[in-house]
């Protein structure tokens, strides 16, 4: 929209636009992130102004380093638009799949309930260890909704800092779906020390996406994810059955079969080389049944365990 009388600035027209999306190119070394750099000016429009310094400035960060998705301060995951910046971690493709795992788990366990009782009115409870941006918590509490029992979700996170960029998603969720974001509490705390007591025994599904980079694959990760994204959101120490990485997602493990109730599940996302000692880790914890889910790239991806 223009002021009465007075022409569009040159870049929110369509030649202006392309004129824009190549000199983006030119800055950033790709026309694909140009075009997502112009269109997301354009969708926040200042009447009568012109779109071009804001792009540029986008450019310019994008140019030095910054990854693309801090840039624009927010990125799609599943049916989602989030905000993320350098507090949290970028929202994965491998961690979609995460959810896509959680959430036929949680249909499973929905069923075993209900065909115990058919009369269980108690809500089926959800546990996203390690938030970070809200995208599990949030995307089971949109997608989970339609099992048959009411839907309670927990995002859990130690940092102030990844708790606030959650409350901004679940507020902007709000928005769009008001019954989805109510069905998410955010609580402060290490793993499993945030939830409260009444939990225990009552959690039908555990997610969690730890760190689990080892302090050696950290030094060889792509400089733009060491030089952004936030260093406790990926490295863990050493485990207690050696393995490199492996130290959070024991502790998860460890910690998941006293909350969890019976047909209740776990899912943990980790690294390849950590897949049959995160196996055995479950099977010590005393779960009964524990598998592996590849990702897209056909790599053990994650670990699914049930009591």
């Amino acid at each position: 929209m223009t002021t009465p009388g007075r022409a569009a600035p040159s870049s929110q027209t369509a030649e202006g636009r392309a004129r824009l999306v190549t000199e983006v190119a030119h800055r950033v070394g790709s026309t694909r992130e140009a075009a997502w750099i112009v269109e997301h000016v354009g969708s926040h429009p200042h009447p009568g102004t012109d779109d071009r310094p804001a792009a540029l400035a986008l450019a310019d960060r994008r140019a030095a380093g910054e990854p693309l998705q801090y840039v624009l301060g927010s990125w799609a995951f599943r049916t989602l638009e989030l905000r993320v910046d350098r507090r949290v971690l970028i929202p994965r493709p491998e961690t979609e799949q995460v959810v896509g795992v959680a959430l036929a788990e949680l249909a499973r366990t929905a069923a075993a309930r209900l065909a115990d009782d058919p009369d269980d009115g108690d809500p089926l409870v959800c546990v996203d260890l390690g938030t970070g941006s809200g995208a599990i918590a949030l995307s089971l509490a949109v997608e989970g909704a339609d099992l048959g029992l009411p839907l309670e979700v927990w995002a859990t996170d130690a940092s102030p800092d990844a708790l606030e960029v959650a409350a901004a998603n679940r507020d902007l969720l709000a928005d769009a779906d008001p019954a989805a974001a109510t069905r998410v509490t955010a609580a402060a705390g290490s793993w499993f020390a945030a939830l409260p007591d009444r939990l225990a025994r009552r959690v039908d599904l555990v997610v969690a996406n730890p760190p689990y980079v080892s302090e050696a694959e950290y030094d060889d990760l792509d400089p733009v994810v060491r030089g952004w994204e936030p260093r406790s959101a990926l490295v863990a120490g050493r485990g207690r059955s050696g393995v490199a990485g492996l130290a959070d997602v024991e502790e998860v493990v460890a910690g998941a079969a006293s909350w969890l109730r019976p047909h209740g599940s776990l899912v943990v996302e980790l690294a390849p080389s950590q897949a049959y000692a995160a196996v055995d880790a479950a099977r010590r914890a005393g779960f009964g049944r524990v598998g592996t889910e590849r990702d897209l790239a056909g790599r053990l991806r994650m670990l699914v365990a049930a009591r």
